[in-house]
């Protein structure tokens, strides 16, 4: 027994200093967040990988990571810190980068194409930021949604807190948008901010209420249901 609890003794050092902070596993290592909900065409890839895979609910996401939606379907995303969660809607693609600054981590969200929903915790000393191919925006704790066009504008309206934006190409103007309010970001590098239209309230409100319809489709072999993401305009 005595020789049990030298043994124990001996090894605390050890394991106290593999779990210290500064062993923690780098980024790359480690999911940056996790896939929390399905609805019906979901697929995802690992950085370098060339293929998309049919996602799944509990998969993880690591830095540079990808999520895709097709038609009426949806995804929600939850940061493995707990700093926030993103709504997918229909036909987005969204990037995941994570990047450990001391013991936070700072996470950057590039969108391609299409509306993302955030709710994102209050920040403090981590980097919780949106990039698009226009604008980037830098979020310390707020409710609303960015949405990328066809045409590579950005349109970012708040249901409450603020986002600090500039954008990356042209004039590069810049600003703050509140609760309430709209900011869009066009290719040219203009603003123009305003209060929230009644359609920007319906796609914060139907993005937050996470709207979802089932059909069954009767078939040879049985019944299917299929579950799918509706817009609210449908």
């Amino acid at each position: 027994m005595r020789a049990k609890s030298l043994l124990l003794v001996l090894l605390m050092p050890w394991f106290i200093g593999f779990t210290s902070d500064e062993n923690l596993p780098p980024t790359g290592d480690t999911p940056v967040a996790l896939v929390k909900k399905i609805v019906k065409d979901v697929t995802y890839k690992k950085a370098g990988q060339s293929d998309w895979e049919v996602a799944k609910t509990g998969d993880p996401l690591f830095d540079q990571g990808q999520v895709k939606t097709g038609s009426k379907s949806l995804a929600l995303v939850l940061f493995t810190d707990g700093s926030g969660l993103l709504r997918v809607r229909e036909n987005a693609v969204l990037n995941i980068y994570g990047k450990r600054n001391d013991k936070q981590l700072d996470k950057n969200t590039y969108i391609d194409k299409g509306l993302i929903g955030f709710e994102v915790n209050k920040q403090e000393n981590a980097e919780f930021k949106f990039t698009t191919p226009t604008a980037v925006a830098s979020i310390r704790g707020t409710l609303g949604f960015i949405e990328v066009g066809s045409d590579s504008s950005t349109t970012i309206s708040l249901e409450k807190g603020s986002v600090e934006f500039q954008s990356t190409r042209g004039n590069k103007g810049s600003g703050t948008v509140t609760g309430g309010n709209t900011a869009k970001i066009d290719l040219l590098g203009n603003v123009n901010l305003n209060s929230a239209t009644e359609e920007d309230k319906n796609k914060n409100s139907t993005t937050k209420q996470l709207t979802t319809k089932k059909v069954k489709i009767k078939t040879p072999q049985g019944d299917i249901e299929i579950e799918y993401y509706s817009s609210g305009n449908r």
